[in-house]
């Protein structure tokens, strides 16, 4: 779905989980490594909602703002 708007707002942040990353850090580092390589640890992924419409985006649409 395409959105022309150009105003968005911060909708919030979620954590990115990695199955991969938890299986290799548990090779290398044991159940420690297991359990923060699948946490991602400080990997966090921003969502932007237009504030017209209501679409959400992963990414800053370009040429858009960010407002309030």
């Amino acid at each position: 779905m395409f959105c022309s708007h150009r105003e968005v707002i911060v909708a919030g942040q979620k954590k990115k989980l990695s199955i991969a990353k938890g299986v290799v850090g548990g090779i290398v580092l044991g159940p420690l490594g297991a359990v923060a390589g699948g946490a991602g640890l400080g990997k966090t992924q921003t969502q932007f909602v237009c504030t017209k419409c209501g679409k959400t985006f992963n990414k800053l649409p370009h040429g858009s703002t960010i407002v309030g």
